[in-house]
């Protein structure tokens, strides 16, 4: 009993920090992010004429029964004649117990060439969430467990409603600044849908040595009362290893909660991405369990 008790509190404490409560959802900042961007900013399609399919997994707290779990597609395409790129984004978010919820949208960017060096890109995405709510999937042991009596979901629900992102990427070689809305039709978060997200980044790409580079990178995510930064290391050794670190505090309460993951990653065959991140917890619940971890697989066609 006490060991069922335990794993109830550890999916609540999950649930909460990564995706806030039923009523008030908020996307996950993936340690991965910057190598496919278009489910936070439709401008980030990139300026290449190949393919490119990522797919991320994220399995937050293995081993605790119905933790969250997080997949991500992402396809682009690149047209050097139209200066365009399209793309498509599927998001599905296990966010616990009976609850969970599935974002796809179409993007589209066009990229205008400030001059040689800079290139403006504008992003526009539209599709559709599909939010599910089972509470059968409890168990309450008593009402005190309701989290609001009067607007607590007593029937298995789903509830579809559109969706739209926008977002702006400027680049050059050696460094990309970016900022996007999420959700831009949501005025709030309910149990079905995450309310409107706000994003600023920016990252550089700086040659150490011959074989060296180095990627520092910051990334600023706001929603309501929500602050999450993110602040980031990577280096790669002749464009085919990379390693690097990442602190994801919320700073609003950093000193309750907050991340430190590390990834690493192989590209061989100019085409194909493998990546992996493992997260640490920091803060207050540094005694939860730290056993989540991303995996990425991409390739250009």
């Amino acid at each position: 009993m006490k060991n069922n008790r335990i794993v109830k509190v550890v999916v609540a404490l999950c649930a909460l920090f990564s995706v806030g409560s039923l009523q008030a959802q908020q996307d996950l900042m993936l340690s991965q992010q910057f190598f496919s961007r278009i489910n936070v900013n439709p401008a980030g399609t990139g300026n290449n004429e190949k393919f490119d399919l990522f797919v991320l997994g994220r399995f937050q707290w293995v081993g605790v029964d119905k933790g969250p779990k997080i997949g991500l597609m992402n396809f682009t395409g690149y047209s050097e004649k139209f200066k365009s790129s399209l793309g498509l984004s599927v998001f599905h978010d296990h966010l616990g117990i009976g609850h969970n919820t599935t974002n796809a949208q179409v993007a589209y960017s066009y990229h205008l060439d400030i001059t040689e060096k800079y290139i403006l890109s504008l992003g526009l995405s539209a599709g559709a969430n599909f939010g599910y709510f089972n509470p059968q999937d409890h168990i309450m042991r008593d009402e005190s467990e309701y989290t609001d009596q009067e607007t607590y979901v007593q029937e298995k629900t789903t509830e579809v409603t559109p969706d739209m992102n926008f977002g702006l990427e400027f680049t050059s070689k050696h460094w990309m600044i970016g900022a996007s809305c999420t959700h831009l039709l949501n005025d709030s978060s309910t149990t079905f849908k995450a309310g409107r997200h706000f994003y600023v980044y920016g990252r550089g790409f700086i040659p150490v040595s011959e074989h060296f580079d180095i990627a520092p990178a910051i990334a600023y995510m706001h929603k309501s009362q929500t602050n999450i930064l993110e602040i980031n290391a990577m280096a790669f050794y002749n464009r085919f290893i990379w390693g690097g670190v990442t602190w994801k505090p919320d700073l609003s309460n950093p000193a309750d909660m907050s991340m430190m993951a590390f990834t690493f990653g192989i590209e061989f065959l100019e085409k194909f991405r493998v990546g992996y991140t493992f997260d640490l917890n920091l803060g207050r619940y540094n005694n939860l369990p730290s056993n989540t971890h991303e995996i990425l697989l991409s390739v250009q066609f």
